[in-house]
């Protein structure tokens, strides 16, 4: 009987190994499944990505001959007869529409006058031109016409009226006498409060 027994507890425990051996392989063969799946998921998001990268960097090239063509570069300062122009703010008021450049000029020459400033003009990304008569320079907070004496800054400040918000300067140039352009900066962001 004891023979029986143990022969009735192999033969049911052989059939449970099998059961489980089987339910094993199909999990395992499932799991492959799965791998191949996701490893061709891999392999597509790969190509994309380098298709991606490809694209940008086509576009940082056309984006930089756009810039090399349009010549966009901000000029935050520049010096002419011997004097340093530099911006320090461009401030512009909602409510009014009245936009104040302040410059600093730092005359690494001699003490000398500058050219009497008549007056400046800026030009926003839309074509738009707006003008500063003489009468709204002010340099040292005195007049258009001061002198700047050798190593020591000088505050010229310039007031344009009527400029919509949100506008940016592309352009800023000062004018001397006759109309002639004395000095420009570029790319201005104008701090709107």
């Amino acid at each position: 009987m004891k023979k029986i027994l143990t022969l009735i507890m192999c033969v049911a425990f052989s059939a449970t190994m099998f059961g489980q051996t089987a339910k094993v392989e199909e999990r395992v063969k499932a799991l492959e499944g799965d791998a191949r799946t996701l490893k061709g998921q891999v392999e597509t998001l790969q190509g994309q990505i380098a298709t991606m990268q490809s694209r940008l960097n086509e576009l940082a090239d056309r984006n930089a001959e756009y810039k090399k063509q349009l010549d966009i570069r901000q000029i935050l300062s520049v010096i002419v007869d011997s004097v340093k122009y530099g911006i320090v703010s461009a401030i512009g008021d909602r409510k009014t529409g009245n936009v104040k450049v302040t410059l600093m000029a730092l005359n690494l020459g001699q003490d000398a006058y500058p050219g009497i400033l008549h007056g400046a003009s800026f030009n926003d990304y839309d074509g738009n031109i707006y003008m500063c008569n003489e009468d709204s320079v002010s340099v040292g907070g005195l007049s258009n016409y001061e002198v700047l004496r050798h190593n020591i800054n000088t505050k010229i400040t310039m007031m344009f009226t009527g400029v919509p918000v949100n506008t940016r300067i592309s352009n800023i140039s000062s004018y001397r006498g006759g109309g002639a352009t004395y000095f420009s900066l570029r790319d201005i962001k104008i701090d709107w409060r």
